[in-house]
């Protein structure tokens, strides 16, 4: 259904599913984030409802949950960015709820989000090394120099 509206937008899906509650899922480059979102905001009513982000083999992929209130559906977009390149364009200007999001994005995995008016820490202090939610990150040490077990 929305993966229609996507391709008539002339943006490339390179892959779409339908989870067991009915949303569909459509996975999309990172460069048509902004040209989609934006097709589902103006032309479908969806709002932001959430953004995650996570560790995948190839890198790092990001998924958009938009929904529609009054006629009670949903969409997830999903974009796969390099570990070389984790760039992601922001969806700021179109969502404001995108801003905290992205930040925390940012903050723990270490995405970074093109055009945000913000991109700082949200949950780790301004000098903290690294990115915690990473495969290959190393947390804090204690006092002998041994990793901290929580």
């Amino acid at each position: 259904m929305y993966g229609a509206l996507i391709t008539a937008a002339g943006i490339a899906v390179k892959s779409t599913a339908v989870m067991a509650s009915g949303v569909e899922v459509i996975n999309i480059e990172a460069k048509d984030l902004v040209t989609a979102a934006g097709k589902l905001k103006k032309e479908k009513g969806m709002a932001l409802n959430f953004i995650t982000a996570y560790e995948v083999k190839s890198g790092y992929q990001a998924a958009y949950y938009f929904s529609n209130i009054a006629n009670a559906s949903a969409v997830e977009l999903k974009v796969t960015v390099s570990k070389s390149d984790p760039t992601i364009p922001s969806l700021c200007d179109l969502f404001a709820s995108a801003n905290w999001q992205e930040r925390e994005a940012y903050d723990m995995i270490g995405l970074n989000f093109d055009g945000h008016p913000n991109l700082t820490r949200i949950l780790n202090p301004d000098n903290w090394d690294g990115h915690p939610l990473r495969k290959d990150y190393i947390g804090p040490v204690d006092a002998l120099n041994q990793p901290v077990n929580y």
